[in-house]
């Protein structure tokens, strides 16, 4: 919104990917200095991508859904427990939790893509 001279706009996004947890980050870092490194941003962006500029263009930004190695290895993690205890209730076998924690950990160990 343009008044006095100024744009004037309010800006929310999730933080549930790394490029929006970066960003929001930065955005926080700056503080009332945010404004400079949008409009910078942007020209960049837009001197890349110059028919967004023109009315008909339409404006499609793709992003990639990114999960750190940490996020990936606790889905599963949580994913494994849930499937073990499933298993263990409907066998009735009923080990400690300390059991499910060693069974769980070594599996994990043994999967190439957590070494």
């Amino acid at each position: 919104m343009k008044k006095n001279g100024k744009y004037r706009f309010s800006l929310q996004f999730p933080a549930e990917t790394e490029e929006q947890i970066q960003a929001g980050e930065l955005l926080e870092k700056l503080g009332n200095r945010k404004s400079a490194v949008v409009v910078q941003a942007l020209y960049e962006f837009l001197s890349a991508h110059p028919e967004l500029l023109h009315a008909e263009g339409k404006i499609a930004v793709n992003t990639t859904q990114t999960f750190s190695k940490a996020q990936i290895e606790e889905l599963v993690e949580n994913l494994v427990r849930e499937r073990l205890e499933s298993i263990e209730l409907q066998t009735d076998s009923k080990p400690d939790g300390t059991e499910t924690e060693v069974n769980v950990s070594e599996m994990l160990d043994n999967v190439e893509i957590f070494q």
